[in-house]
């Protein structure tokens, strides 16, 4: 019975001994697959960001070579219109009140104030973008609301308006781009000017 209950013992011990050897089989071959897919992974994430730096590589080599005549003032007035309709507000009034309590007549107030303010040059638009409040709704108008609008628009040269809608667009996600937008300083005449 003794010799019984060792060769018992053997027969489990070479079982548990193939199985382990079949279970870091298997391990080995899920870690393989694994790595691969990582591998995989990583190339195409890779291959994603590459697409995306040609993609806005492309778009400001597209933008500096296009004729900004009046882009900046069709885009910024049909804001500011998606801005004053009232059919808008719910939208637009999520970004103004945060956990604040503003009445709607206040929001469309304030509205109304900042876009009769507003000077249509670029470094207005920089201050638009800038802005903590009208920033966010700005952003929020180029990415779902823009395309809309120049579909159904009168505008010309509609190719253009959506490249600048687009670098508009990556200037809201990333502020350093506003240093391709052209800017002028006013110069100030006094009366010292003339001195030599």
């Amino acid at each position: 019975m003794d010799s019984l209950l060792n060769s018992q013992d053997n027969e489990y011990q070479v079982y548990d001994y193939e199985s382990i050897n079949e279970f870091q089989e298997n391990l080995n071959i899920l870690i393989q697959q694994q790595l691969i897919n990582n591998i995989d992974s990583k190339v195409s994430q890779a291959t994603e960001s590459s697409e995306q730096e040609l993609e806005m590589e492309n778009l400001l080599n597209t933008f500096d070579h296009i004729t900004k005549n009046n882009f900046s003032k069709n885009v910024i007035k049909s804001f500011f219109s998606f801005l004053l309709n009232k059919n808008n507000t719910d939208q637009v009034i999520e970004f103004v009140q945060n956990g604040q309590t503003f009445k709607q007549q206040q929001i469309l107030k304030k509205f109304k104030n900042f876009s009769q303010n507003y000077n249509y040059n670029n470094n207005s638009l920089q201050k638009l973008i800038l802005h903590p409040v009208f920033g966010k709704i700005f952003e929020f108008y180029l990415t779902f609301e823009a395309q809309k609008w120049l579909n159904e628009s009168k505008v010309q040269q509609k190719d253009k308006h959506l490249i600048y809608i687009n670098f508009l667009k990556l200037c809201c996600s990333n502020t350093s781009y506003l240093d391709k937008l052209t800017k002028y300083n006013k110069r100030i005449k006094s009366k010292y000017n003339d001195r030599s």
